[in-house]
Order: structure tokens, then sequence, then C-alpha cells
């Protein structure tokens, strides 16, 4: 079964991370395609309810998402450029398999 992992950005602001984004669409494309070729199933950015940027994953398991995050150069410079004020943060739910699940 598969893994939802969300990563928090420490105050990565919604406006500044969408000034990052959009220098770096390219790069970005580049990554999640990447994420696709190493188990990564579903991606998006959400902002929290204090304007903060979150990523919640869907991933093939933990060591495949562990795998790629912790090698992955692009994300860090582009994280790098977003004004953190702490190291980001995971945290992994394993799936439950049940007949309503979409």
């Amino acid at each position: 079964m598969s893994v939802i992992v969300i990563i928090k950005f420490p105050g990565a602001r919604i406006e500044r991370f969408r000034e990052v984004y959009d220098r770096n669409v390219e790069v970005m494309k580049g990554i999640s395609a990447e994420g696709r070729s190493k188990g990564a199933l579903h991606h998006q950015f959400v902002e929290d309810q204090n304007g903060e940027v979150m990523v919640i994953d869907e991933w093939g398991s933990t060591e495949e998402f562990e795998g790629f995050f912790g090698a992955q150069e692009d994300i860090k410079k582009v994280v790098d450029e977003m004004g953190l004020t702490g190291q980001p943060t995971t945290v992994s739910y394993q799936a439950v398999d049940t007949p309503d699940r979409f």
C-alpha cells in the first residue's frame, strides 16, 4: 500500500513561493518528472491556514520518497530561495485500502 507524505517548509510564504516557482518552472517540471520515475504517484503544493506552503505527495513507499528527496539537489536549490525559517519536515502516513477510497 502507498504512503502519503506531507512536507512542511517553515517560513515558505505563498507569495515568495510563487515568485520562486515562476523563476524555476522548468526546474520544477524536471523535479516532478524525476519524482514520477522514482515512485511518486501524486504530488501537489498546498497553502495552509497561515499562508505557508506544504507539499502533499503519494509514493509507493517511504523508502522511495526518502531516496528521492534526500538525493534531489534541485529541490535543495529551489528551497534555499524561499527564505525558510527552519529545516523542512516530513510526516508519512500509510494509506489504508478500503472499498470507498478514490
